[in-house]
């Protein structure tokens, strides 16, 4: 499920370096953009105001506070700082274990929400087509307890674990199209015989492949949209404190018949009452009301008008990493939804749904990321170029080139520091 997919191909432009456009909006931002080059994958700290690469970080997950970059190099975990590239502590894991990745673009995760428990995992080799055997390894994190390893016969992945580090959510898979959610008691070392959500069924099993997700600011929920073969997408609602999830299907016909399908991103309300699932693609874009007193459910969707698709665009077997993340950012106040459309962003009116404005036509679009003031939005392309626009007004736009690599994901925008 993490090798190669059937997708979309954009022939990538790439544009000048340099200042294009009106005058630089925000008083100075540092922009964290995951990469990647054929060697190696790694995280290029930006500076908006002077347009330079200041730091390289390894590739890695980051804490909720942005204070840790966990990164495992060979057999061992690295804790670096993020400010400086500086590591921390260094942690021997026993055997090589990579971090689960968290998006379709590889970005990796294996965090739980409040930071306090990592976990890495290995496969053994291949049985018929599926890895005879899963290993993960927990972490905690303020390294007060050992490193708990943990082997299972079959295929998992991992999806999240708890708060307290007792329950990690695994996807079981049963064959390359039959998968359910299970959960591993750390505490009893078992894995529960409860299935928390069950796609095995004959008439609709079909094993998706995960695109991003997001969490509820109080940590007890996880939502992840996937992308089927022959089926709508759906968003997989997970509770974090009890064996309970529910899946939510989204407009569509999969990804077979509409790589368009690839490009769906979530956005959640402050408040985690309302869930926006998007595809500027597609044209669609739709709310869900997240009750978690009852099932979520999609309470109103819409089309808009997008773009036409690009002449250069192909169907081909192509990388993970080849497909943008982040495609959707919604305002603190949740008043505006900018989302990526085939080409350029649009802002919507969350009130209607309805844009109100769009940006950067000639644009393939990668991912999007608000400043801390939520005052500038940062689109990044394909090709690697950096747009900053005022999320207030989207008619005026300073462009200027990025990192080095092909760009996967812009992860953070924070204030710099004063010089």
């Amino acid at each position: 499920m993490r090798a190669l997919l059937a997708g979309v191909c954009a022939v990538v432009v790439v544009a000048g370096c340099g200042r294009v456009g009106g005058p630089v909006i925000s008083g100075g931002d540092r922009l964290y953009a995951a990469a990647s080059t054929q060697d190696a994958n790694f995280v290029s700290v930006i500076d908006s105001r002077s347009h330079s690469v200041v730091r390289s970080l390894p590739w890695g997950t980051f804490s909720p506070d942005w204070a840790h970059l966990y990164s495992v190099r060979a057999r061992s975990l690295v804790d670096v700082d993020p400010q400086t590239g500086a590591a921390l502590r260094t942690l021997q894991l026993p055997g090589r274990f990579e971090l689960p990745p968290a998006t379709i673009g590889g970005l990796p995760g294996g965090l739980s929400q409040n930071g306090r428990w990592l976990v890495a995992e290995a496969f053994d080799a291949k049985s018929e087509s599926l890895p005879s055997g899963t290993h993960f390894v927990v972490v905690d994190t303020t390294y007060v307890n050992p490193v708990k390893r943990i082997d299972l016969p079959g295929y998992f992945e991992f999806d999240a674990i708890s708060n307290d580090g007792q329950r990690i959510y695994l996807i079981e898979y049963l064959s390359s199209s039959q998968y359910r959610v299970r959960f591993f008691s750390v505490t009893t070392r078992q894995l529960d015989p409860t299935i928390v959500f069950d796609k095995s069924d004959g008439t609709t099993a079909m094993a998706g492949l995960r695109l991003s997700g997001v969490a509820s600011p109080d940590g007890r929920w996880l939502y992840s949209v996937y992308a089927r073969h022959d089926k709508s997408a759906f968003i997989h609602a997970l509770s974090l404190d009890n064996p309970i999830a529910f899946c939510i299907d989204l407009p569509g016909s999969g990804y077979a018949s509409n790589p368009n399908e690839f490009h769906w991103s979530l956005a959640l309300s402050a408040d985690g009452s309302r869930l926006f699932a998007a595809n500027g693609a597609m044209g669609v874009v739709a709310e869900v009301n997240t009750n978690t007193d009852g099932v979520p459910t999609i309470s109103r969707a819409s089309h808009i008008t997008v773009a036409a698709t690009s002449a250069g665009l192909i169907v081909q077997d192509v990388q993970a990493k080849e497909f943008g993340a982040n495609g959707a950012v919604l305002s603190p106040d949740g008043q505006a939804l900018v989302i990526t459309g085939s080409t350029g962003v649009a802002w919507l009116d969350t009130a209607t749904l309805s844009v109100s404005g769009r940006q950067l036509p000639t644009w393939t679009v990668w991912s999007l990321a608000l400043s801390p003031n939520a005052k500038t939005l940062y689109a990044v392309s394909d090709g690697g170029m950096i747009a900053e626009l005022s999320m207030a007004s989207p008619h005026t736009a300073t462009t200027f080139a990025g990192g080095p690599g092909q760009p996967i994901a812009l992860i953070r925008v924070e204030a710099a520091q004063a010089p």
